[in-house]
C-alpha cells in the first residue's frame, strides 16, 4: 500500500463530500488503513467522517464522509449482508473464514469490496457493498466442496454471537504489552517485538507504545495472533499486582 496515495484519496473524498454536499465513502479498509485515517481524522473533520462495519465488533470497515447536519438529508450507508448456508446441511463440510475468503477471491472479487466474514456453525455472514451482494447471490454457489445458497439478509436478521475463551491472570499493571503477553502466552521480549513491528491495534488504531495503559472494554488485535477484549480489571493486590480478565476471540 502506498500510504501517501491512500491519504491523498481520503482528502479527495472528504473534499468532494464537503464541496458538493454529497456523501462519499471509501472501500473496506484494513486495520492499517483505518489507522492512517485516524492519523488524519482531525484534518478531515470538516467532512464529518464516520466509520461503519455492519456490526459492533468489526475488523474491516468503510469511512463515510458527510452527515445530516452538514447536508440536511440522511444518507444511506451502502452496505449489505449476504448469508451463506449449505444447500444440504447433512453433507456440509466444516468451513473456516479462510475457506469463505478463498471462495470469494476465486470469483475475482477484490478484498476491498468485502468487509468482515463471520462464521457461525455451518453458516457465514459476509458484509459487503450493496451492489456486490447481488453478485454474490448469483455467483457464490460453492465453498470448497460444499454447495451453498447465498441470500441477502437484513442486518437485524443476523444471528451471530462472538465466542470467546476467557483467560485471567495477574499483571504488574494494565500495560498493553503485559496484556498481549498474557493473552497469547508470550515473553516480554516477544510481546515488545510486536509493537516494534507495528502489529498491535486498538479498534483500528495502530498502537506502538507498549507502555500504553489499557482500559477495560478496549479491543486489541495483534496481527498474526488474533483479537481480544480487556474485559475486567480487579483491585491491586498487597503485592502490587492486578487481577485481569481477557476475552480472547475464537
Amino acid at each position: 500500500m502506498d500510504e501517501q496515495l491512500f491519504k491523498k484519496r481520503l482528502e479527495e473524498l472528504a473534499q468532494t463530500a464537503f464541496m458538493n454536499s454529497v456523501y462519499t465513502h471509501t472501500p473496506f479498509l484494513s486495520e492499517r488503513e483505518q489507522s492512517l485515517f485516524h492519523e488524519m481524522r482531525k484534518e478531515l473533520s470538516f467532512a464529518d467522517a464516520s466509520l461503519y462495519g455492519g456490526h459492533e465488533d468489526y475488523d474491516r470497515c468503510i469511512v463515510v464522509f458527510g452527515s445530516k447536519e452538514m447536508f440536511g438529508y440522511e444518507g444511506e450507508i451502502p452496505l449489505a449482508c449476504a448469508k451463506v448456508s449449505p444447500l444440504f446441511e447433512k453433507y456440509a463440510e466444516p468451513l473456516s473464514h479462510r475457506d469463505y475468503l478463498g471462495a470469494l477471491m476465486n470469483l475475482g472479487i477484490e478484498r476491498s469490496q468485502i468487509g468482515d466474514i463471520l462464521v457461525s456453525g455451518k453458516e457465514a455472514y459476509i458484509f459487503c457493498f450493496e451492489h456486490m451482494a447481488g453478485f454474490l447471490c448469483h455467483e457464490l454457489t460453492k465453498v470448497r466442496n460444499t454447495q451453498v445458497n447465498t441470500a441477502v439478509v437484513d442486518f437485524k436478521e443476523i444471528h451471530y454471537q462472538q465466542e470467546y475463551i476467557t483467560k485471567d491472570g495477574f499483571v504488574s499493571s494494565p500495560r498493553l504489552d503485559a496484556l498481549v503477553g498474557l493473552a497469547y502466552g508470550l515473553s516480554r521480549s516477544k510481546a515488545l517485538s510486536l509493537f516494534q513491528s507495528q502489529k498491535v491495534f486498538i479498534r483500528g488504531k495502530l498502537e506502538t507504545r507498549n507502555s500504553y495503559q489499557a482500559k477495560p472494554e478496549d479491543v486489541i488485535s495483534v496481527r498474526g495472533f488474533g483479537k481480544f477484549r480487556f474485559s475486567e480489571q480487579g483491585r491491586e493486590t498487597k503485592k502490587g499486582r492486578y487481577h485481569v480478565k481477557l476475552q480472547i476471540y475464537k
